[in-house]
């Protein structure tokens, strides 16, 4: 028999070890939202298949972004990592946040296509509902007085941009701008993913200089965004899954 204590002491090893494993593989889901849907659709094929549920699943996917940005924007505590980009802009040009990432996405899609990564029209539409879902969820809410609801708002937001990415991924139709630029580095012999990583940091770092609202709620989404994807990816596959098994589809 072995050593109860050298095999308690393995055990412990091989869990934070899987734990590491892990760990890395959150933060390889990226820092935000665009980062995120990137390195998805690099890496996993997608489920839906049918136009009408692509069409839904990325209007949904959309809609719940929108709700997600709008509610770390009304916490006041700090954005999604890549909205710190936005607000910055936002208030240098005096538009609406919808407007602000029409302008900056818009711009990474443009540097995509001089790079040979054109977007494709589902991939225009994608960020003109990401735009104009935004606009309509800050507009709609109002920021809260007290502590615990804005730290609700937090909880709430970082859990519907989750769902978000996961619904577009579903879709299958689109990638965001990042997703073209990784693919546009991986063409001229870059890694993808370390690509991916610089372009996030340069946008948030970039966005904190130029005035965004960079807060302790933005650290929050970075450190959490991975898990949460990985359970709403999980969930949706095991819908797919038990829908397969409830149609009788192999």
């Amino acid at each position: 028999m072995g050593n109860p204590s050298l095999e308690s002491v393995d055990g412990h090893r091989r869990s934070a070890a899987r734990l590491w494993a892990q760990a890395k593989m959150d933060w390889f889901a990226g820092l935000s939202r665009h980062g995120s849907l990137a390195a998805e659709r690099l890496t996993k094929k997608p489920e839906t298949r049918t136009g009408a549920r692509q069409g839904m699943s990325q209007f949904t996917g959309s809609l719940l972004i929108g709700l997600g940005v709008s509610l770390y924007v009304h916490a006041n505590l700090g954005v999604a990592a890549y909205d710190v980009m936005l607000t910055a802009l936002r208030d240098i040009l005096n538009i609406s946040l919808g407007q602000a990432s029409w302008v900056f996405t818009g711009s990474l899609f443009g540097i995509a296509t001089l790079l040979g990564h054109r977007p494709k029209v589902s991939g225009l539409f994608y960020l003109l509902g990401n735009g104009l879902a935004v606009d309509f969820w800050v507009n709609l809410l109002n920021t809260p007085d007290d502590m615990f609801t804005r730290l609700l708002f937090v909880l709430v937001g970082t859990g519907a941009i989750a769902g978000g990415v996961a619904m577009v991924v579903h879709a299958g139709l689109t990638g965001g701008p990042i997703d073209a630029l990784m693919r546009a580095g991986r063409d001229r012999g870059l890694d993808p993913f370390k690509l991916r990583s610089v372009i996030e940091l340069a946008i948030v770092v970039l966005g904190v200089l130029l005035g965004g609202d960079f807060g302790p709620a933005t650290i929050f989404f970075i450190v959490t965004m991975g898990p949460l994807l990985r359970v709403g990816r999980q969930a949706l596959c095991d819908h797919r899954t038990g829908r397969q098994a409830r149609m009788g589809i192999a």
